[in-house]
């Protein structure tokens, strides 16, 4: 008994002795784990360099570009319809839209329905949902995951202040300061290139994909980020230079550009996650649609580029905006008031994030009425009207939020204010002196759905968009049915004073097509 008790006590020693041993091995093992990975990953992209070095190295091939898809235009009225609240009350109306409106752009996977089948609607998301990288009009857009570059360890970094939208992103620029292209023929881009990458130019890369996540920059807001810190190191003239540090920049950043030549220039050109209004485009032989970035409105619709993208390079341009850009806040303050002054409200917008507004792109609606509104809007707004609202039945909280929205704003067409067609993102509705019926039809169905959580839809008529609402109460008036049954009660923020569930007369026997 003794002899197996000493056995024991010896075998539990040897164990407990091998234990650092084994650990050991174990965490050995995986250093040189890591070390293959590492350099498995270092070859794989030294070969993706030196392929994308030869195809932009050969000639570049000649193409048209397809003319560009003009931006919808809406003959909307001149002045908005008042309600007469002394004619006599018209019969009320059922209307059969007409087909789930497929927008020209990814419906956000946050924050909104998946346009499936209407004959389907309670299909599951995930199973109308593309892979990765796809992009399917009127569906979610999921981008391929892309790993920040790994920075090599005990390097000194000197970062360098770049102004964007009133705010400083630090960014690494040192391995780019003095770069210059040496012309703009196909051996210097590719020398170009090859000089970029046989630089450390991780930590550039790095810094640009971790600011992208700390300050919420969409896919827009990242590609100006990159237009701006070229412009910063080399001035706004040294366009080439500019263009061909923003396709570096974006290519090792996962997404799909490729340079042209235009007009004895270079330009960008961005492969996007919808439509872009207005702007020439080329379709290449992966079906990606290529737009040319900030196009010459004069210049030649003949371009030069080449056969093949950077191998990284996975994603579109998503034009989805699904949260707010952290910029300095440039607080620009207005007071609105509903009509008889009995409730005004104080709200707050912050002018650096109108400005990168103004700069985005003509794109389909259905980007702006999924935007969200801003937190500094959002704070000193939703409170009052809360406030407003609190304790009413839905109809009367429904009517006095339509109200607001009818009478607190003044309305003009975006041709007046614009010149051109620019639905509003929701903090630009309180920021511009103007704004008309698809401005407020989206303002209208966000205050709904956010303050009393209702479920809202657009009606997109031949020339004009309304609201309407799911209620839970029953409430009378004219509504719009879907297909499988759900009624949605017609409320219309540009037919001044007239209640909820008052279609206007031009409307109701018009189909409208429906924006979830």
């Amino acid at each position: 008994m003794n002899k197996m008790k000493g056995l024991s006590v010896v075998c539990v020693a040897c164990f407990l002795s091998a234990m650092p041993l084994c650990a050991q091995d174990i965490e050995k093992e995986f250093e040189e784990f890591e070390k293959k990975q590492q350099a498995e990953f270092e070859e794989f992209k030294n070969k993706a360099d030196a392929e994308f070095e030869t195809f932009l190295r050969e000639t570049w091939k000649k193409y048209d570009a397809f003319a560009p898809v003009p931006a919808p235009v809406r003959p909307e009225p001149p002045k908005p319809v008042i309600f007469d609240k002394a004619r006599p009350a018209m019969p009320l109306v059922a209307v059969k839209p007409g087909a789930l409106k497929i927008p020209e752009a990814p419906v956000p996977a946050v924050g909104g329905k998946v346009a499936v089948d209407p004959k389907h609607p309670d299909l599951p998301a995930i199973q109308d949902k593309p892979a990765p990288g796809v992009y399917v009009p009127g569906k979610p857009y999921t981008p391929v995951v892309v790993k920040v570059p790994v920075v090599k360890p005990d390097r000194s970094v000197h970062r360098t202040p770049v102004e964007f939208y009133g705010t400083d992103f630090e960014v690494a620029t040192e391995v780019i300061d003095h770069f210059s292209l040496s012309g703009d023929k196909e051996a210097n881009v590719a020398d170009a290139w090859k000089e970029l990458c046989q630089k450390d130019y991780e930590q550039l890369v790095s810094d640009c994909m971790t600011l992208k996540k700390e300050k919420k920059l969409s896919d827009w807001a990242y590609l100006l980020l990159t237009k701006r810190i070229g412009e910063q190191l080399y001035g706004k003239d040294r366009t080439n230079d500019v263009v061909f540090l923003q396709m570096f920049l974006l290519c090792k950043s996962g997404y799909k550009v490729r340079l042209a030549k235009i007009d004895d220039g270079l330009k960008l050109m961005i492969a996007t996650a919808g439509t872009v209004y207005g702007t020439p485009y080329l379709k290449m032989e992966d079906g990606d649609k290529y737009y040319v970035f900030e196009p010459d409105p004069k210049g030649s619709k003949s371009l030069y580029t080449y056969r093949q993208n950077f191998a990284d390079a996975k994603n579109l341009v998503c034009l989805n905006i699904e949260g707010i850009p952290a910029f300095a806040m440039e607080e620009q303050d207005r007071t609105l008031s509903l009509a008889g002054n009995e409730l005004k409200v104080q709200t707050v917008v912050n002018k650096n994030l109108i400005d990168f507004y103004l700069d985005y792109p003509q794109c389909d609606v259905v980007i702006h009425y999924k935007t969200p509104m801003s937190e500094e809007l959002r704070a000193s707004l939703y409170p009052q009207l809360k406030k407003a609202i609190e304790g009413k039945s839905q109809k009367d909280a429904a009517n006095l939020l339509l109200n607001f929205v009818q009478t607190a704003f003044q309305y003009k067409t975006d041709g007046e204010q614009f010149g051109y067609e620019k639905p509003n993102f929701p903090d630009e509705t309180f920021y511009y002196p103007y704004c008309d019926c698809e401005d407020r039809a989206m303002l209208y169905s966000t205050l709904v759905k956010e303050l009393m959580g209702l479920d809202t839809i657009l009606l997109d008529y031949p020339n004009h968009i309304a609201s309407a609402v799911r209620f839970t109460e029953e409430i009378p008036g004219d509504y719009v049915q879907l297909e499988d049954g759900t009624e949605y009660l017609i409320c219309d923020p540009t037919y001044i004073g007239a209640p909820i569930g008052t279609c206007m007369d031009q409307y109701k026997n018009v189909a409208p097509e429906v924006i979830y």
